[in-house]
């Protein structure tokens, strides 16, 4: 390669990001994290309270189906673009362009098939119908969605800023409009508005900024990425189909309340495990940056540690969700839920073994998209999907919401185990560092929450902090013995 190449790349590349900057970026992400927190813990009950199990089920239900064809409408453009732009950002231009263009035109035709489902295939009651068509105008909004754009260049701060406009204007119109079951609809359409206003806000900016131009319909042009796109976006329906299958399944075949009840639970173990979009958004930048500088000894050093930073943070978030989760299962669903959702405690409770094999699977598979590994990615996608639906079609007409629960962390598991098999010739760092600081520390945090549950008729919002307390604390002191100790080992 010749010097005026050499540094070309050099430019377009991004410079090294140190642990200050992804601490930055981390702190942005979480901060609109505790109001994507703050916000539900408002919103959320009002909804199921307001809605009743049987319509909250239809609306899940909804939600599910028009899910799965908003990712005919963007089979992995997003993902795409967002490692494309972190290899070279003078790729910015022909990826709005070029990428968004299809988007739109896939966006459309996702719609349209939607809407074909909906008047032959759909249940016949107008209520889940209109929520169907609703739900499915999001992903239509969403097509000219530039936040991969700020993703790419780690400017996690433009996003939290226009994710907590979103959040905010979801919140506002929820709270003003919806009083009882008949106001189902305003809940897509709510979440329409806020998308729509949240890809204004990130457009704009992209606009001025990085002077992108107008997406166009450039057909001849889509060979270039859309065999890549169209792997990851099959990959992304698999692994839907393993988280939301079951939603589908059980609308068939069990009662709306039972469903309602079901994905209440569901909902509340996806706000605690929100911390793995946090963390992708972070990472997944940085892990394709050194992908697309070669396998060269500093990247590999810069890889490891990439890796062994969001190893620590995923174990170090995921088991004292899961283990808090599951002792305070039952008051904490009565809290957020009331009284309609009877057996939702029990739900949530196994619901918790996903927030075990969600991240292992998330984490064990984080270098597979930035090394360009799309098809064993789908594989191992495939085989949690095609491990979810036979297991359902087994378990759910006998066992009905509960097993869908345990289903669907067996299949995170398996993609787990299939992730881990294809990434075994790259940089693995040792968990075992992450474990031995983080497993004390929930330990405690455990014996302390059912000590003091046992003993004393505390609030559960008091359990909560005080379970918070006692990791964060045991965490702290297990991080500086570690650290210590590494220490000492080096100097030797």
């Amino acid at each position: 390669m010749n010097a005026t190449a050499q540094l070309k790349r050099e430019q377009s590349s991004p410079p090294a990001v140190g642990l200050p900057r992804i601490i930055n970026n981390s702190v942005a992400l979480v901060l609109l994290d505790l109001l994507n927190k703050a916000i539900p813990l408002i919103v959320f009950p009002r909804v199921v309270r307001a809605l009743g199990p049987a319509v909250y089920g239809r609306l899940g239900f909804a939600g599910a189906v028009a899910g799965f064809f908003g990712l005919l409408a963007s089979p992995g453009f997003s993902t795409y673009a967002l490692r494309e732009a972190a290899k070279n950002s003078e790729k910015v231009a022909f990826l709005v362009k070029h990428v968004l263009g299809a988007r739109v035109v896939f966006a459309t035709g996702a719609y349209v098939l939607l809407a074909l489902f909906t008047l032959l295939f759909a249940p016949p009651d107008g209520q889940t119908r209109l929520l169907i068509m609703l739900s499915g105008l999001a992903f239509v909004a969403g097509s000219l969605d530039t936040q991969w754009i700020f993703a790419a260049r780690s400017r996690m701060s433009m996003i939290a800023a226009q994710g907590a406009l979103a959040q905010l204007a979801y919140a506002g119109l929820i709270l003003a409009l919806v009083r009882g079951s008949g106001d189902a609809w305003i809940v897509p359409l709510a979440t329409l508005l806020s998308l729509g206003l949240s890809t204004a806000f990130i457009w704009l900016p992209a606009r001025r900024e990085y002077h992108i131009p107008l997406p166009v319909i450039s057909p001849q042009t889509w060979g270039i990425f859309l065999p890549i796109c169209l792997v990851m976006g099959f990959s992304s329906l698999m692994s839907m189909i393993y988280d939301q299958i079951d939603v589908v399944m059980l609308k068939y075949l069990r009662p709306d309340a039972e469903l309602g009840t079901y994905v209440a639970s569901y909902g509340l173990m996806t706000m605690a495990m929100s911390f793995l979009p946090i963390l992708g958004q972070v990472f997944l930048p940085l892990l394709s940056e050194t992908a697309g500088q070669g396998r060269n000894a500093q990247n590999r050093n810069a890889e490891k540690r990439y890796l062994r930073w969001f190893g620590n943070a995923t174990v170090g978030l995921a088991l004292p969700i899961a283990v808090g989760g599951f002792i305070l299962a039952v008051p904490l669903t009565q809290l957020v839920f009331g009284s309609q959702y009877s057996g939702s405690g029990i739900l949530f409770r196994w619901l918790m073994l996903t927030i075990i094999t969600g991240p292992a699977a998330s984490y064990c598979g984080a270098q597979l998209i930035p090394n360009g590994r799309e098809k064993k990615y789908l594989v191992a996608v495939l085989a949690g999907a095609s491990t979810n639906v036979v297991l359902n079609l087994f378990f759910i007409p006998k066992y009905g919401a509960l097993a869908a629960a345990f289903t669907t962390a067996f299949s995170q598991g398996v993609v787990a185990l299939m992730n881990y098999y294809f990434v075994r010739d790259l940089t693995r760092p040792p968990l075992f560092a992450a474990v031995a600081m983080s497993v004390p520390a929930t330990c405690v945090m455990a014996v302390s929450l059912v000590t003091v549950k046992t003993m004393f008729p505390v609030h559960v919002l008091v359990l909560v902090t005080l379970g918070a307390l006692a990791y964060l604390g045991v965490y702290t002191l297990s991080l500086t013995l570690w650290n210590r100790i590494s220490h000492s080992v080096n100097v030797l």
